[in-house]
Parts: structure tokens; sequence; C-alpha cells
């Protein structure tokens, strides 16, 4: 074999195997490191030129890769490689041509303006000039939106040439410039937006071709941040109305998917007295699809509209929250739990609670989970007076078979604790809910409780943790339940440990302890000696301690290894 790194390439480049001429290609980087920057363009690339007739795509878009890492090694030489990626960026297969307008891309970051001016953009329009391949318009399209900021004097060709290709007869050079024509109007200046820019944008709009009419939106939504709200109004706001119209559901569904977007970049005035109405209309679309995207997007929506134009949504809210399709009304649930916290206690209480009551109770699970999340939002934004009406059906989430619907609903159980803050209303209304964790067959679930609990001890204070929940944790270890419900008992104890002073750790919580050190379940036990050990850091009277210490060195020769392990453990540290 050839020690010279460039016939050590060309060796490789004879295998018949793609993957291994890939392999090889990925290291042309080293090889023209080795060969410097006048190997390169005497040797390297002119053997490349002889690869773009007879290699694989997957070499080819290696290659494509490769150029623009060659670039970084001779910046100030890099232009020597535009010749070949631009005939790279005229290939059919995708990937190849894509990745060749990167790698230009990054070879133009080593150029100058005026190169950019004098080189790039006379390639750029000789792409897009190329009428016997179509794909050379597309990468065309691409690199007009990075290059246009660095054209100089050439802007308006480019400009021209932009808007020419809006009207291809080619569908995919079409879906390009309204893939683009967002892109590049940030890097216009506004009189050549409105001047060039939007009656494309309006023709494109319309195409015969619904894909193209798709594509559209993003750009849609690029054009309107730059526009203000007269210019939005006049330009905007019709293109809208027209998708919203569209006569393709898919056109209707992405729109739906950027209409909260929309909202924000038109402004408050348009979207108070125009948007709301359009946006009713994809709310109520035939097409199940486009409603699930609408209400997804309905939960920002709202953030843009006045608080006195709400009310306008609340009716559509009633009627989504009875939509056959489970998909809406999971979205529709997320939704009343925010708007709730911009109407008024009353309106939504009157107009809305018993909606999500019936969507707690809903056949799908997905619908009850989210339900369960959204009443905690509800009950937190109308205040205490709600709880009354909430906690019965929350409890009965907590009996609900999916383990999913009972997470969710103790996660809002502890945040309505949690915001709430006043003994009286969760001794009352909250605590029943939120103990039922402790029995929970769900490891998820009764992980939430317990991961929560100290921020629950810190809000309702010592008295009420060695009070009525130690006495709930008591009940669950007495009883002849399952073994994993206990073993939960004593990890809350532990908890309950870490909150409290060295006297009632001693009084209160040891003497639970010690009896289950002596349980017939080896988990217990080995649980309990760790408890047993939190225990000891809280308390000072010697006499506990050396209790404590007794009760685990019985333990040592415990039948079971992993009590015996934790035993010795425990007495070690």
């Amino acid at each position: 074999m050839s020690e010279n790194p460039f016939e050590v390439l060309k060796e490789d480049m004879e295998n018949e195997e793609v993957y291994l001429k890939v392999n090889a290609m990925h290291r042309v980087k080293v090889v023209a490191t080795l060969l410097g920057s006048d190997k390169i363009k005497s040797q390297l690339i002119p053997y490349f030129e002889t690869l773009l007739k007879k290699e694989d795509d997957e070499v080819l878009f290696a290659l494509a890769e490769e150029l623009g890492n060659i670039a970084q090694i001779i910046p100030n030489q890099s232009i020597c490689l535009l010749t070949l990626l631009e005939q790279l960026a005229g290939f059919d297969e995708t990937v190849v041509r894509e990745q060749a307008v990167r790698s230009i891309t990054i070879v133009c970051g080593f150029l100058a303006d005026n190169e950019i001016a004098n080189t790039i953009v006379p390639m750029i329009i000789r792409l897009a000039s190329n009428d016997s391949n179509f794909t050379c318009r597309v990468s065309a399209v691409s690199l007009m939106c990075p290059l246009y900021a660095r054209a100089g004097n050439q802007k308006e060709k480019i400009r021209q040439k932009f808007t020419e290709l809006c009207s291809e007869e080619t569908p995919m050079v079409r879906r390009a410039v309204a893939t683009k024509i967002g892109e590049i109007a940030q890097f216009m200046d506004k009189i050549h937006v409105i001047q060039d820019l939007i009656p494309v944008l309006k023709q494109l709009c319309q195409d015969e071709q619904d894909q193209v009419r798709l594509l559209c939106m993003e750009s849609l939504m690029n054009i309107a941040k730059i526009l203000n709200s007269g210019e939005n109004k006049t330009n905007i706001l019709p293109l809208i109305i027209q998708s919203a119209e569209d006569k393709s559901w898919r056109v209707r569904l992405a729109l739906s998917k950027i209409f909260a977007d929309l909202a924000e970049a038109v402004g408050k005035e348009i979207a108070d007295s125009s948007l709301i109405q359009i946006f009713s209309n994809l709310l109520k679309d035939t097409e199940c699809d486009v409603r699930v995207i609408a209400v997804k997007s309905l939960a920002r929506f709202i953030k843009f509209v006045s608080p006195e134009k709400l009310n306008l949504i609340v009716p559509l809210l009633q009627l989504l929250s009875k939509d056959p399709f489970s998909q809406v009304k999971q979205n529709a649930c997320e939704v009343i739990g925010q708007i709730a916290t911009l109407l008024p206690k009353e309106y939504s209480q009157s107009k809305l609670q018993q909606q999500l009551i019936d969507l707690m109770a809903d056949d799908n699970q997905d619908v009850r989970r989210n339900a369960a999340k959204s009443a905690g939002q509800f009950a937190a934004a109308i205040g205490p007076e709600a709880l009354n009406q909430f906690v019965p059906f929350l409890k009965k989430c907590m009996d609900d078979p999916k383990w999913r619907v009972r997470k969710e609903t103790m996660q809002t159980i502890i945040q309505l604790a949690l915001t709430v803050k006043n003994p009286d209303v969760f001794n009352k209304q909250l605590e029943s809910v939120f103990v039922m964790f402790l029995k929970d067959r769900a490891a998820e679930v009764r992980s939430m409780g317990l991961s929560q609990l100290p921020a629950l001890i810190a809000a309702y204070k010592q008295e009420w943790a060695v009070g009525n929940f130690l006495s709930k944790c008591v009940e669950t270890l007495s009883k002849d339940v399952g073994s994993l419900y206990r073993i939960n008992a004593l990890y809350a104890i532990q908890q309950i440990s870490f909150a409290v002073d060295g006297p009632v750790a001693q009084d209160r919580l040891w003497p639970i302890v010690q009896k289950c050190l002596k349980d017939t379940v080896p988990n217990i036990r080995f649980v309990s000696i760790r408890v047993a050990k939190s225990l000891s850091k809280k308390i000072d009277n010697q006499q506990t301690l050396n209790q404590i210490k007794q009760a685990i060195n019985e333990l040592i020769d415990d039948p079971d290894r992993d009590v015996k392990f934790y035993a010795q453990e425990a007495l070690q540290n």
C-alpha cells in the first residue's frame, strides 16, 4: 500500500462496497490537511470532479459534507471549492443537494462581501436560471436567504429572481419559495417586503397545490412580525381569513398550529377585532384533526386576547368539552384551567365548572387525567369556595383504575394544598384525599406523595405531621395490608423525622419503628433499620440511642441476607 495519503484515498475509493467508500470520504479532511492547500487544488479537487458522475448518492453526500470541512482548512482559498459544490447543488438526491447548500454557506463565511457579490450572487443566478434542472432552482432559493444581506449592490437581482421563481411551473420550486419567503423577508427592508414579497405571498396562498399553500403559513407568521398593525390589517389579515376557509383541511391545520404566534405577531387590536371570529371557525372545523390542533393553540391564543373578549371563547369551550373526539376534549381541559385565571370568578364557575367536572368522569383516561390537572388550576383561580365542588370528584379520581390519572390527581391535590396554605381548609377538604397515596397500588403515585411530603410538612408544620398524618401512617402499619403499603408508611415516617426535633422523634416515632423492626416480613425489617438510623441522628437521649443500637444489633444474625446487610451497615456507620 502506498504511503502517499492521496494515493491511499484513491485506493480506498476503488472498493466495491459503498460503506467503505463513504468511510474513506469521511477521512478526506485528514488527507487534505496532509496534502496542503496547493495539492488540494491541483490533485484533490480534480479527482473529486471525476467522482461526481460515477459515485452513489451516499458517497456524494459525504463528499458535499467534507468539502465544507476542507473549507475550514483553507479558509483564504476556499473559493476554489465552489465549482464542485455548485454541481452538487444541482443533484436530484435531496440530501446531497441540501448538504451542498450548507457547505456553500460555510465557504461564504470565509469570503469578503465583494466576493459574495461578484462570485456567489452570479452562481445563485446561474442556478436559478437553469431551466433544464429544477433542483438547481430549489438550491438557489435556499442560498438566497442566508446570503441576501451580504449581496451589496446585487440585492435587486436576487429579489427579482426570487419573485420570478414564485411563478415557477414546477411545484417543487414553488414549495421551496413558500418555505423561504418568510425567512428572506427578515433580511429585506420593509419597503421591499411590502412591494416585492407580499404580492407573491398572496399569489402562493392561492396556489393550486395545497402543499404550497400549507408551506406559506409559517412564512405568513414571519412576515407579520415585520409589519406594523396597519400593514398587517391591510396585507396579512385577508390571507389569514382566506387560509381559514381553505378547501384543504391540511392548510387549515397548518394555520391552526401557528395561530397563537400569528395573534402575537399582528397585535392585540387585530386579535380582538378579527382573529377571534376566524379562530372560532377553526375550533368548529368539520375535520377533527383541525379541531385538535386549534384547541391546543387556543391555550396560548387566549393570552393575546383582551379579557373582555374572552367571553366569546367560553361557549366554544362548552361545545368542545362535549366533542366526540377524545383528543379535542383532552386539549379543552387545559384551556378551561387556564382561562379560569383570566375570567371573573363567578363567570367561570357558572359557565365552565360543570363542564370540567363532567370531563373528570370521561370514558377516556387521558381526558380524565388532563381534567384532574386542570381542576387544580381552576380551583386555585376561583378560591377555597370551589374546593367543596371539586374534592368529591378528585377523591373519585384517586380510585381511578388508571394510575396516570391517580398520579395527576395527587399532584393536583398537593398543588392546591401548597397554594391554599390554610390548615382548616386542608384538614377538612384535602387531607383525606392526600393520604390516599399511602395505600395506592402504583409505585409512581406512592413516590409522588412521598416526594412532596416535605413541602407539605413545611407548609402545615410539625403539628399536622405528628398529628393527623402520623395517625394515618400508624393505621396503615397496624392493619394487615400489603407490605408495600407498610413500607411506604415507614418512609413517610422517615420524612417526618427530618422535620421534627429530638424529643418528638424519641417519644412519637421511635416506638412505632421499634415495633416494625420485629415484623415478620424481611423487607419491612430492613426498611425499619434505615428509618431507625435516621431517627438516631435526631435523638440525643443516650438510653434511647442504646435501645436503637440494641434493636438493630439483634438483626445481625437475621436469616434474611438483606436484613443482615442493612443491620451491619447501620452499626458500622
